[in-house]
């Protein structure tokens, strides 16, 4: 994300959103994340955090990422290890098979990041899902973080829905309808709204 893009946004929620420009000038700017994540260390941080809370799923990680060695999660340090290790790093069954299945269909070239960051985000969405634990929720946080798309809602990330509740003083019982028609005057800039909630959040 550069400069440019941020400054584009910043100027369309003054016009569009009062909330969101408040937002903006309550926390300061997003810093610019110029890297990004290789796309199978996305996807499987993903899995990890997925219904967790922010601490644990950093903990999980950290455990893992040791067993695995480096940064990053890579599809051939994971096929590696066996079961019962990942899984003492703190993830169930299941989530170990849905790393483990990625990885495998990565290595096999049945998954293929070079073709699919090419697709549109409906076009990854339709390839990811097919895949087991991955999920609405874990799609968008792919799109979002490792292909940087910048007009995606993450409707299903309870952090947003709360930072949501609190700015936009929205009931927990509001329907799904009302934060997605709040999000649409954020368009063409969805997912950088969403980086400032998170920032409130934090």
């Amino acid at each position: 994300m550069d400069k440019s893009l941020l400054n584009a946004a910043h100027r369309h929620f003054r016009k569009t959103d009062k909330v969101m420009a408040n937002i903006i000038k309550q926390c300061g700017p997003i810093a610019l994340n110029k890297s990004k994540p290789p796309h199978y260390h996305a996807l499987v941080s993903a899995i990890i955090n997925q219904q967790l809370s922010v601490k644990a799923g950093r903990t999980i990680e950290k455990r893992l990422l040791d067993k695995n060695g480096g940064r990053f999660f890579r599809a051939e340090n994971i096929l590696k290890l066996k079961t019962t290790v990942i899984r003492e790093c703190g993830l169930s069954n299941n989530k170990v098979r849905y790393i483990c299945t990625l990885a495998q269909a990565i290595i096999e070239g049945e998954l293929n990041f070079r073709k699919l960051s090419r697709k549109n985000n409906d076009g990854v969405r339709d390839e990811l899902i097919q895949y087991p634990g991955i999920g609405q929720w874990s799609v968008d946080m792919f799109l979002m973080f490792s292909l940087q798309r910048t007009d995606i809602f993450p409707i299903g990330d309870l952090g947003i829905r709360r930072a949501m509740q609190q700015h936009y003083q929205l009931a927990d019982e509001t329907k799904y309808d009302k934060y997605i028609s709040i999000a649409d005057a954020w368009r063409p800039y969805r997912s950088i709204a969403c980086f400032y909630l998170w920032k409130m959040s934090d």
